[in-house]
Formats: C-alpha cells, structure tokens, sequence
C-alpha cells in the first residue's frame, strides 16, 4: 500500500520496490537447488529462520492497518 503522494506520482515511484522484489525472487529462485544440493534440512532451517526473522520484524515495527484510512496511514508512517 503506497501513500496518496506517491499513488499520484506512480511512474515515478512504485518501480524501484517492485524492481527489488524481483530482484529477491530471482535470487532465491536460483540459490534454492544449490543449497539443496548442499543440505536440504539446512536449506529449510534457512528458510525457517528467515521467517522468524521477518515475523519479529513485522510485530515490532509495522504498525496495524486495519479500520484506518489512508490518511490515518500516513500520519503513522511520517512520525
């Protein structure tokens, strides 16, 4: 979800978040039979770990969205 400033200025500025998303999928894409050739509970710890990381991530610092408008998200989002 992208604030209304940026939705306006779209062109310019949703490529580079979606360029890098790409960037990490084809990047996991490739490693995966390479580290499954490696270890294959190694490679699911991997992945396992990186989840967990990414949920303490998600808990501590993105704020709840649900029942707020997008200007409410915004206000949360400069702070």
């Amino acid at each position: 979800m992208f604030r209304n400033r940026i939705r306006k200025e779209a062109g310019t500025n949703v490529p580079a978040p979606v360029a890098v998303q790409w960037l990490a999928n084809f990047t996991i894409t490739s490693f995966y039979p390479f580290m499954m050739e490696m270890s294959s509970s190694m490679t699911y710890g991997f992945y396992a770990l990186m989840c967990v990381f990414s949920g303490v991530f998600v808990w501590k610092f993105v704020p709840e969205t649900k029942g707020k408008t997008l200007e409410e998200l915004e206000a949360v989002w400069v702070k």
